[in-house]
């Protein structure tokens, strides 16, 4: 009898949770959660310790209230909203006056490309979320909207989405937010089940948005910019992307995914693979500027994040246990190091002016701006950099330096002369 009440009493796990909401959800088509208030589901971050192999439901729980928490949910509202932060970076790097009609536009149009991808994706795999503890509590394997809704939801988003990019910024945007979607949700969702290569091909995805609000502002999707944008967003999804793989292993494999972590047990593939990612990300500043996008302060500076990052990641290879807390440590460092790649890029950035065959195409895109919008938003990017100048050491040093012989104390002045001064023994030599 006492066995009895044990075996009764013990957690249901969040998969056999869903099956029995699967039965109540003919009460409600839409949002059941609301009328069921004990079905499990809230956030993703209610997760169990790392390496749990049983998803046990949490006793008491907050779902998102109303259809629009739970459209938020589908859409993963915070990893949407970085998307679209690097999309707004991509259009504050391109050499024209800023339109913030359009930049609105290719940020609204961005987001909901992405929400669509993300709810495709849920809807893909509910029956795999339901398994996993870091998934299951999602609106759809908890019962709080039917799958046919969410079908509707992402259909909705996306052609909103693309919509509002090819009526409000330009067709190669509005592909290229197509593209997002139909890549995400035909090509990385079946491949997270087939192979470990799918955590490149979702950097391949993740890497397009920047280069969305370069073509939004009218930008070429040949320059050398938008290359450098995508690069950057590749090489960081990597370590990132495969740290919290590490981290959720066992979850991961008890929905049935194929990662590079679970064909690794001791984890000394993985770690080199976050080690040498986070190599080629450190190199990548140098790469600016030797190709003129930047000053030479760009990589002095980016030697901080990029130091802090490649501590993170050698720690994590070097380290023959490989614990949760070395992977954590680089999954928590790479969430910082976007926002202050992408800051120090546009600080240092040396814009380039639009050629004639852009500067007519963008004209005819967004139209010639009035005289009080270039006023207004025409120099707001150069004003900002000025006020960094005021506090920037180098331009202490070089203002220091005014009017004395010999090398430059500021490193942007000492490398500039150092740079003319090598193309000009190059110029002499060919002239010989």
């Amino acid at each position: 009898m006492r066995l009895t009440r044990l075996v009764l009493a013990r957690p249901r796990t969040c998969f056999s949770v869903s099956r029995a909401l699967s039965s109540q959800r003919s009460l409600s088509s839409h949002f059941p959660a609301q009328k069921q208030q004990h079905a499990v589901g809230a956030h993703e971050a209610d997760v169990a310790p790392p390496g749990s192999t049983t998803a046990t439901a949490p006793s008491s729980f907050s779902p998102s209230s109303g259809a629009l928490g739970i459209y938020a949910e589908l859409a993963k509202s915070k990893l949407s909203a970085l998307v679209v932060a690097t999309t707004a970076a991509g259009y504050l790097m391109a050499p024209v006056p800023i339109e913030p009609a359009t930049l609105a536009s290719a940020i609204a149009g961005t987001f909901l490309c992405s929400a669509s991808a993300n709810s495709f994706n849920q809807v893909i795999e509910v029956k795999r979320d339901a398994m996993m503890n870091r998934t299951c509590r999602r609106p759809l394997p908890s019962g709080r909207i039917s799958r046919a809704h969410a079908v509707v939801w992402a259909s909705s988003a996306g052609v909103a989405g693309v919509t509002m990019l090819a009526l409000c910024t330009n067709l190669t945007t509005a592909a290229l937010g197509a593209g997002t979607i139909g890549l995400y949700t035909l090509v990385y969702t079946p491949l997270k089940v087939v192979h470990p290569l799918n955590t490149w091909v979702g950097a391949v995805v993740g890497a397009i948005p920047p280069v969305m609000g370069w073509t939004a502002a009218g930008g070429s999707l040949l320059s050398i910019e938008p290359l450098m944008l995508s690069a950057a967003l590749f090489l960081w999804q990597i370590p990132h992307f495969l740290a919290l793989a590490w981290m959720y292993r066992a979850d991961y494999e008890q929905g049935g995914y194929k990662m590079l972590p679970l064909t690794d047990p001791s984890g000394e593939r993985t770690s080199a693979v976050c080690l040498e990612y986070t190599g080629y990300l450190t190199a990548l500043p140098f790469a600016c500027w030797a190709a003129g996008l930047t000053s030479c302060m760009f990589p002095v500076e980016s030697i901080a994040f990029n130091g802090a990052m490649l501590v993170a990641a050698a720690r994590f290879a070097g380290n023959s246990q490989r614990g949760q807390a070395h992977a954590r440590r680089l999954f928590l460092v790479s969430l910082a190091y976007l926002p202050l790649f992408f800051g120090c890029f546009l600080v240092h950035q040396r814009r380039a002016h639009l050629t004639e065959e852009e500067e007519a195409r963008h004209v005819v895109e967004v139209g010639e701006p009035s005289e009080a919008d270039a006023d207004a938003h025409g120099d707001v990017r150069e004003r900002l950099r000025q006020r960094g100048r005021q506090i920037c050491i180098h331009e202490k040093l070089s203002a220091s330096n005014n009017g004395s012989s010999g090398l430059s104390l500021c490193p942007v002045s000492a490398a500039d002369e150092l740079i003319a001064s090598a193309k000009a023994t190059a110029s002499s030599s060919q002239s010989q």
